[in-house]
């Protein structure tokens, strides 16, 4: 398999080609007829028939090293082994220089019951970034089409290499509503738990108070390859604590970072004593990442002491569990729109006694949800499951009424005609208001993001 070959003689027959979209450092040619839809960090491209599914994945670049191959290997960590659940070594060959990018490719393939699967994962380091495509298909016959588009990208300089400064001391600013962050608008930008805690949707993070105790649910921000690949818990919680504590506290004396030891599911936990700059006053402040396909998710806590933080926090899991404070109600007039979901997920299996490959299972859907102004919806459900070679394929369209009570939605007219009730709300993220619906009495959820 070589990803590839005729590279020269693609690139002249697509030279003087309108470029028709964008992403980040990336200008490319969508391929005609695959559905394109957003992804956290990328876009995704897709391709599915009842014979085979093909896809393509684009990722906005983050900060790495100029090793190449050491960014290649977190990228396929990231992105196959962790995200797509597979296992295995990539095969990897150079590529041509890109605008300055040095392009790396590499990819693995199974087969099952004479079908084959193929992952591709082709990286660009340079200008101190690393960008990413992924490419995976059932069929042998989308690798030309994969060939193509990868010599058809046009690689541009990113708007800066530099990180970007500490967020700016926001956390005493009062709650201005739904008025707070381009893409983040929504009709109750206020939640009152029974617990007494309060959050309110800011511009960089969501805020979340009770008492003299501050807790900041900051929005993802991408960990540095160079970090993915090799960083330990004192390097990743010390980046996050600069780039999101130093500008407004000073730490007291060395920032007590929490050591795992040997761990499988790592926690990363820092915490000091400190001054807040601008009005002197002593704080406790802690800060905890949780760490899911490259982005970080950070939680600051900011106690008047240590006696108080611990009587809220007893342990450090009670402060990862505050991400469950993103949490707003949904209202009708947040709903009119087209809300949309797509994921695949695939798991390779092996002999347990030969090592030899025994089959892909793979899930792939795409979920769209049309909510108008009158009430009504429209659903559509387009996907397939089971082991490659012979997956069973869906196509479902529902149609009937919504109605928001509370925290609860209910859909009428779903499968055999029944109304289905969903636990519904906004999580806020980065790029604006995630739609989480789930189903009451099965383990069926959305998250939906509007299209």
């Amino acid at each position: 398999m070589k990803l590839l070959r005729s590279l020269a003689l693609i690139a002249v027959a697509l030279a003087g080609t309108a470029l028709a979209d964008t992403l980040d450092v990336f200008e490319y040619t969508p391929p005609p007829g695959w559905k394109k839809t957003p992804l956290e960090g990328g876009v995704m491209h897709a391709l599915q028939t009842p014979e085979a599914f093909g896809l393509i994945a684009l990722y906005t670049s983050v900060v790495a090293g100029s090793d190449a191959k050491q960014n290649f290997q977190g990228e396929w960590k990231r992105l196959v082994n962790e995200g797509l659940g597979l296992r295995g070594e990539a095969t990897v060959e150079a590529g041509p220089v890109n605008g300055g990018y040095q392009n790396l490719v590499g990819g693995m393939a199974a087969t099952q019951d004479g079908t084959q699967i193929v992952v591709l994962l082709s990286t660009f380091t340079g200008l101190g970034r690393v960008a990413s495509v992924l490419y995976l298909t059932t069929s042998q016959d989308h690798l030309e089409l994969f060939d193509q588009f990868n010599a058809s990208l046009k690689l541009n300089r990113p708007i800066t290499n530099q990180a970007p400064p500490p967020a700016p001391p926001q956390a005493a600013r009062p709650n201005q509503g739904s008025s707070q962050g381009a893409g983040r608008s929504i009709s109750t930008p206020t939640t009152n738990f029974d617990d007494g805690w309060t959050a309110s949707v800011q511009r960089d993070f969501v805020r979340v108070a009770k008492g003299e105790t501050l807790v900041l649910l900051h929005y993802a921000q991408p960990l540095p390859e160079n970090m993915w690949v090799s960083g330990n818990e004192k390097e990743r919680v010390m980046y996050y604590w600069n780039r999101l504590v130093a500008g407004r506290y000073r730490a007291d004396g060395p920032v007590k970072v929490f050591d795992n030891g040997i761990c499988y599911t790592c926690l990363y936990f820092g915490e000091s004593s400190a001054t807040e700059s601008a009005t002197g006053q002593a704080k406790h402040v802690a800060l905890y990442i949780h760490f899911n396909k490259g982005q970080g998710y950070a939680i600051q806590v900011v106690a008047p002491n240590f006696a108080a933080f611990q009587r809220d926090f007893p342990n450090i899991e009670a402060v990862g569990r505050m991400a469950g404070y993103n949490k707003f109600q949904v209202k009708p007039a947040d709903l009119t729109g087209t809300w949309t979901e797509s994921s695949s997920s695939a798991l390779m299996y092996y002999n347990t006694l030969t090592g030899a490959s025994a089959g892909m299972n793979a899930v792939s859907g795409n979920n769209e949800f049309a909510f108008n102004a009158d009430g009504s919806y429209t659903s559509k459900h387009v996907g397939a499951f089971g082991f490659v070679g012979s997956q069973t394929f869906y196509n479902d369209t529902y149609r009937g009424r919504v109605n928001l009570s509370g925290w609860r939605m209910s859909l009428t007219n779903r499968f055999k005609n029944k109304t289905e009730v969903y636990e519904a709300y906004f999580e806020i993220t980065g790029g604006g208001p995630v739609l989480r619906l789930t189903q009451v009495d099965t383990s069926l959820n959305y998250a939906l993001t509007r299209k």
